[in-house]
């Protein structure tokens, strides 16, 4: 018997959905841990509770019985809860928050600009009171923690390794996971079929980030398009993310003059946002920590470029994983990219067929 620790997210209802299809569910038992009086994305019945409440214990049990105990998104406060339980075999499946937001490694993730105009004036009494909270209650079990962890689960190796790099105690192997689409890639070749031509006289329109957060290097991206005299729409999607970062973005890119800044505030459909992908001509994902890959692989099957920071922490599997993708110096040749497509690798890493492998691998 599995356990599983999972987030009140559609992500891990995803794969607890896949759990069941699979004929899996009866093998692993998830347990949601949540602050609310009800779950938002699970199905009536799941347990959950929230981390160190009695109806969370009750439903984790004595951790000794389960073979294998896996952490989806292991927030620091669970260092408590992980330094004073025992496993026969504890996993840490990397949602990135968990590891690229941790004190001491998020600065890293800043282009100067971004840095200097909104971070190190940025100031969030919220946030500042969840540090102090766990720093208080949890930062002494810390290399504790990371000590237990038997293996780390990220289809990115280059992540395995910063987390090793970052974190003494981490001794923990590397294994290869993957959380899977609601909607498989090739479910995309259906919207490709319906896509019509694309205008060859018309100003280009490119997609800026992924989200309304600031490790997207927004500010700095505009500039530098600014600066390299790149004529482009740019479309900032903003449905989610910092609202304050979002409102300091809308009063201070306005000498951007190559073309037209939107704001893509609404939500949309999955179809709906598909087409709208299909109606820009790249996506510009200027990060160096990995994010947005919901957003990069859709372009990439789709035929569109993707323009990367070049420090992106990701780049050197992608790679190797055969997957093109470009570099923001690119964008000043943006019209006679010679696009490499990245169908058939998109679908070899991240297949149905290879979650389905991967599944039974490890959950059976």
């Amino acid at each position: 018997m599995n356990l599983h620790i999972v987030t009140d997210s559609s992500i891990s209802a995803t794969f607890y959905r896949n759990l069941e299809a699979l004929g899996l569910s009866g093998n692993n038992r998830v347990v949601v841990r949540s602050n609310n009086a009800k779950v938002k994305h699970f199905p009536e019945g799941v347990f959950f509770g929230k981390l160190y409440s009695p109806a969370f214990r009750s439903a984790v049990g004595d951790t000794r019985q389960y073979d294998r105990v896996f952490i989806h998104q292991f927030s620091p406060l669970m260092y408590r809860w992980v330094a004073m339980h025992e496993f026969r075999e504890l996993n840490w499946m990397v949602w990135g928050t968990d590891l690229y937001n941790l004190p001491g490694t998020d600065f890293n993730f800043y282009e100067p600009l971004t840095w200097q105009r909104y971070v190190s004036h940025d100031f969030s009494s919220a946030a500042f009171l969840f540090k102090l909270k766990v720093w208080l209650t949890n930062s002494m079990f810390r290399k504790k923690a990371y000590a237990k962890v038997d293996n780390v689960y990220t289809w990115m190796h280059s992540e395995y390794q910063f987390a090793c790099d970052r974190l003494p105690t981490l001794r923990a192997k590397h294994k290869y996971f993957f959380y899977v689409n609601d909607v498989p890639y090739h479910k995309l070749d259906e919207f490709l079929a319906k896509a019509g031509e694309r205008s060859g006289n018309r100003v280009s329109q490119l997609l800026v980030g992924n989200s309304g957060t600031p490790t997207n290097n927004h500010f700095d991206t505009v500039t530098w398009l600014q600066r390299n005299d790149i004529k482009a729409d740019l479309f900032i999607p903003a449905a989610y993310g910092d609202k304050h970062y979002i409102s300091f973005l809308k009063k201070n890119l306005s000498f951007y003059t190559g073309g037209k800044i939107t704001f893509v505030d609404q939500y949309m459909s999955f179809g709906e946002y598909v087409m709208f992908l299909l109606g820009t001509d790249g996506l510009i994902m200027n990060t160096i920590r990995p994010q947005g890959y919901g957003n990069i692989f859709m372009m990439l099957y789709l035929g569109l470029p993707v323009f990367m920071n070049e420090r992106n922490i990701s780049l050197p599997d992608l790679e190797k994983s055969g997957i093109a993708v470009n570099t923001l110096q690119d964008l000043k040749d943006i019209g006679d990219l010679d696009i490499k497509p990245s169908r058939e690798a998109i679908l070899g890493i991240f297949s149905q067929e290879r979650m389905v492998e991967i599944y039974r691998l490890y959950f059976s």
